[in-house]
């Protein structure tokens, strides 16, 4: 067990883990009670905040097995990706449909492979157990607190912020690498700018100049990437499904042309505040504040 922690970092660590292995508890009851689109998104928000706060001990090296317990979360949060995938296509699609009635059948299909989805999902959702996830992270949250009742004499004080610093570097790192011909390489960096506001998050409490309100930012300038992810996951779908016969050509061909415009200016709007990612540069490392808090969203 590593108690290379400053004892309030390691306090508030274990109270993360206390506050979002209850949130997720409630998110997965409350899918298998009511198997909605909210409720699956909210379980999938849950789902990825718990991998945030285990990826945010790892980097911290913290002693303890965390591989299993990442492996378990990220499994379930994969098993998703195509129902989550298929909502969002829908709703992009919903003020397109009048001006492109041709395109009728691929709103059938997209809406038969949703409900065949929601079937297979809602029944796997239903015989999820989390009794023995739970116990690890009790184990997990125990551990923590362990650490700070019996601190290192060789913890480092800055370590949130020097952590956040790395995370940051990648997104730069990943912004010079921005093409505006290639949206991959705008979720690559979209992703690492998640992870870095996650670890911001966090690590709030230690970081007083990551108000809410430039949290609240953050998020607005990721979902900016987003919108481009999730058009261009559309245009590979449709493709996908024109080579498996699924879609036949003359039924998209237009939408895809529109498609195609609005992805280019998503792009466009994006990279016109690119350069807003230096307002979210962390300073430096500074002394642990006190009082953890929580960000709930």
């Amino acid at each position: 067990m590593s108690t290379n922690f400053p004892p309030k970092l390691a306090i508030h660590l274990a109270e993360s883990v206390r506050f979002f292995r209850r949130r997720y508890r409630k998110r997965l009851a409350r899918c298998q009670e009511k198997f909605s689109e909210k409720a699956i998104h909210d379980l999938r928000i849950e789902t990825r905040r718990m991998l945030a706060l285990l990826d945010l001990l790892e980097a911290f090296r913290f002693e303890e097995s965390l591989k299993k317990l990442r492996k378990a979360f990220k499994k379930r949060l994969d098993a998703f990706d195509d129902l989550r995938d298929t909502h969002v296509q829908l709703v992009l699609l919903k003020p397109l449909w009048p001006d492109f009635p041709e395109a009728g059948e691929l709103k059938k299909h997209l809406c038969k492979c949703e409900k065949r989805l929601e079937a297979v999902m809602s029944r796997e959702i239903r015989s999820t157990k989390s009794g023995h996830l739970n116990r690890c992270l009790k184990g997990l949250q125990m551990s923590l607190r362990n650490c700070a009742e019996h601190p290192s004499a060789r913890h480092r004080t800055g370590l949130a912020q020097t952590l956040l610093g790395g995370a940051f570097r990648k997104v730069v790192l990943l912004r010079r690498q921005i093409r505006r011909d290639n949206p991959d390489t705008i979720h690559r960096m979209r992703v690492a700018f998640k992870r870095f506001r996650y670890t911001a998050e966090l690590l709030q409490p230690f970081l007083p100049h990551f108000t809410k309100e430039r949290i609240a930012r953050m998020k607005e300038f990721q979902a900016a990437a987003g919108n481009i992810q999730d058009v261009a996951v559309l245009l590979e779908r449709l493709a996908k499904d024109i080579k498996t016969g699924d879609v036949k050509p003359a039924w998209v061909k237009n939408l895809r042309s529109e498609l195609l415009r609005q992805e280019r200016r998503a792009i466009n709007s994006f990279m016109a505040r690119i350069d807003e990612l230096t307002d979210f540069e962390p300073e430096r490392p500074a002394p642990f504040a006190p009082k953890p808090e929580f960000v709930s969203q």
